[in-house]
């Protein structure tokens, strides 16, 4: 006979009442309201990664939480400024450079109507020599 510890029976009973009331609790309510969209005057998807909203936020919805929800959603550059993200742009690295660009070289491929013709007959052959299912 098995004899069984009672501290195996006290741990299991404690992970088995967890679970329990894991199961029985309700979850936390979602914090993304309808009302949010309303109030802000933008849709779901400007601070939502999802259209329909909730879950993982944008940068601009991670501004404007950050910011205690004011009135309006920032745009993506304050956005990304109130998270401590900037953007270094070198004006000089999109100038359009002169360069002298050679001619495209024609590549030698036979007319299309001499190929298309020579393949339609090879399909009316094979049509007229098949002998069906």
């Amino acid at each position: 006979m098995v004899k069984i510890k009672p501290a195996s029976i006290l741990i299991f009973s404690l992970l088995l009442v967890s679970l329990g009331l894991a199961l029985a609790l309700p979850g936390r309510p979602a914090r993304a309201l309808p009302e949010y969209s309303s109030q802000t005057g933008e849709p779901c998807a400007t601070c939502h990664a999802s259209p329909s909203g909730g879950g993982v936020r944008t940068p601009r919805g991670q501004a404007w939480v950050a910011q205690s929800k004011p009135g309006e959603v920032p745009d993506l550059v304050a956005a990304l400024d109130a998270l401590g993200v900037s953007l270094d742009v070198n004006e000089a690295d999109y100038v359009l450079v002169p360069e002298t660009i050679a001619p495209p070289v024609r590549l030698p491929v036979a007319p299309a109507a001499e190929q298309s013709s020579s393949i339609s007959l090879q399909v009316q052959r094979w049509i007229a020599d098949f002998s069906g299912n």
